[in-house]
């Protein structure tokens, strides 16, 4: 009996180096759990399930995949419907570096994993900018100085392990599924290659909500002090590192934004702000208003922010890296410039048009 299923064509690209994670791994045998899902035996797995934690149920087998792996790229609709309402974990990469909703048979089988996302990622509930001011600016450029030489060392590597054990380790251990950012830290070290930050950054986990609330909380000027010096490591490599360069984006953007009254009247045209955190916005106005909600009742009001870029690394197109790239991702970088061209507004819904700031100088 074959106890590994075939590779799928988009996943011919086997990695050979065997890497540690922290998730569940056996090095014998075949779980039970798994062949039944891998052999559609709905009710077995249905009353196997009734008594199983989440660490069973997202365990990595001797063949390097999970049983959402396995449903998934098998065509079984309902196994994975079952994995995924008991806590199956679908930001998991398997050892051919594919996630289930990469391995899946049809098109059904990714909308059911798609649609069970916690993803808000392109839609804030506060205001994320800071008004610019010639010192703001100022301080910015000379951040940026700075992150230049992290992001371009050719040993980035031991920043993405410095990050792993002085970030992921001590700040992060207790956000939802850890594991799985674990996992993309180790990869992105052992194989030096920084896409799989992209990668920890659009997986649907606690990772880039709480990066981006530390982020937001920090004061400019204490932005390369030695206590945030894992978090100016991360920044750097995503924004200066050479494998980036062919990412870079210049173009019109789309970002949701929940926002009071009182906030906005700090926003009038021709205001300049910078950007506090990474900001995912994305190439289709739909994908940033699917997380908006008219029928708020806070006093909040539904925002679409419209971001025109013009300068080379203020933003990656990183819809081909990206875990889901149905939602056309291109991340903004923290510490950029706009000014507000236009805000139009009706009785439920506010539009902000948004247009980058020359390079300061």
């Amino acid at each position: 009996m074959k106890l590994r299923y075939p590779i799928q064509k988009h996943c011919l690209t086997v990695r050979l180096l065997s890497i540690a994670t922290s998730a569940p791994v056996s090095t014998t045998t075949i779980s039970p759990f798994y062949i039944a899902c891998r052999n559609n035996k709905i009710e077995l797995v249905k009353e196997l399930l009734e008594t199983m934690t989440p660490e069973a149920i997202n365990r990595i087998e001797p063949n390097g995949s999970t049983a959402l792996h396995v449903a998934s790229y098998q065509g079984h609709k309902e196994i994975v419907e079952l994995l995924l309402q008991n806590h199956a974990n679908h930001a998991i990469i398997n050892k051919h570096n594919c996630t289930p909703l990469e391995e899946a048979k049809t098109d059904e089988i990714k909308q059911l994993i798609i649609t069970r996302r916690k993803n808000t990622r392109f839609c804030s509930v506060a205001i994320e900018w800071i008004l610019a001011t010639n010192d703001a600016d100022y301080q910015a450029h000379e951040y940026w100085k700075k992150l230049e030489a992290y992001g371009k060392d050719p040993k980035f590597y031991h920043f993405i392990n410095y990050i792993k054990e002085d970030y992921v380790e001590k700040d992060l251990k207790e956000i939802d599924r850890i594991d799985t950012i674990r996992q993309y830290f180790d990869r992105a070290f052992m194989e030096r290659d920084p896409l799989y930050l992209i990668k920890a950054y659009t997986a649907d986990t606690g990772f880039y909500s709480t990066l981006n609330v530390h982020l937001a909380q920090l004061r400019l000027e204490n932005l390369t002090a030695i206590d945030n010096l894992s978090r100016a490591h991360l920044i750097a490599i995503i924004a200066r590192h050479p494998k980036f360069d062919a990412l870079s984006y210049i173009g019109t953007t789309y970002r949701g934004m929940l926002i009071i009254d009182e906030d906005l009247k700090q926003y009038k045209v021709g205001t300049r702000i910078l950007t506090k955190t990474f900001s995912s916005t994305s190439k289709e106005i739909a994908v940033a208003r699917r997380f908006l909600d008219s029928s708020d009742s806070s006093g909040r009001f539904d925002a679409i922010c419209t971001y025109t870029i013009r300068n080379q690394r203020t933003a990656l197109d990183i819809e081909k890296v990206s875990v889901f790239k149905d939602e056309q991702e291109v991340l903004i970088l923290p510490y950029s410039a706009f000014k507000i061209i236009e805000i139009r507004r009706n009785e439920s819904r506010i539009e902000i048009e948004l247009k980058e700031c020359e390079p300061w100088n």
